[in-house]
């Protein structure tokens, strides 16, 4: 059987045990969607058929086997994921899955693969932030009439905006700053762009 690609993999761990986990998660992948890393269960970890929590490019999954080869999957979105938290034990690590729904404890995780997974949580909150930053942007600008400013790229000014007075132009684009319109990257570009034309 081929092996399912995991795009992380570290030397220490079990490559048979992640590609169990990792071929029953590839039975529930959408299209592009690709798993980063598997992180399992503590060896010290009472039950016979262990956790694992598995990390997409879309979502976390919390893995759990159980009796007769039956899985059950526990998945949060990463649109829909507040916060990834560890708590460090002795010997293994919880990590925490927060939403707005409420939160999800994993059982007891290796502490090193904990530490690579929640790197990987970490980097993949701080994009999904980012890109509900600039949804939210985009909202706004269409509620507010899609204010045209000349300095956004790609943005075309309108001919009766060109012979603007440049103080109604700075003016414009910090009120559009301070309702969070525009970020302050481009506020400062706009800023830039006026002052340069004096």
């Amino acid at each position: 059987m081929a092996d399912i690609p995991i795009r992380h993999i570290e030397p220490e761990q079990d490559t048979e045990a992640l590609q169990k986990v990792a071929r029953e998660v590839a039975k529930i992948l959408t299209p592009n969607e690709e798993i980063l890393y598997v992180a399992l269960q503590n060896v010290t970890a009472l039950s016979i058929r262990k956790d694992a929590v598995v990390i997409t490019n879309n979502r976390v999954i919390m893995f759990s086997p159980r009796i007769m080869g039956r899985v059950t999957f526990k998945d949060y979105l990463w649109q829909d994921v507040i916060n990834v938290t560890m708590k460090q034990g002795m010997l293994s690590t919880q990590l925490v899955v927060e939403t707005s729904a409420g939160k999800e404890e994993t059982g007891a995780v290796d502490k090193e693969q904990a530490k690579r997974l929640y790197g990987f949580a970490q980097q993949l909150e701080q994009e999904w932030r980012e890109k509900r930053r600039i949804r939210e942007m985009e909202e706004a600008r269409a509620r507010a009439g899609g204010v045209y400013m000349g300095a956004m790229p790609g943005t075309p000014m309108p001919t009766a905006a060109a012979a603007e007075d440049p103080m109604a132009k700075l003016s414009k684009a910090k009120a559009m700053f301070e309702q969070n319109l525009i970020s302050e990257q481009e506020y400062e570009a706009l800023k830039a762009k006026v002052l340069a034309e004096f």
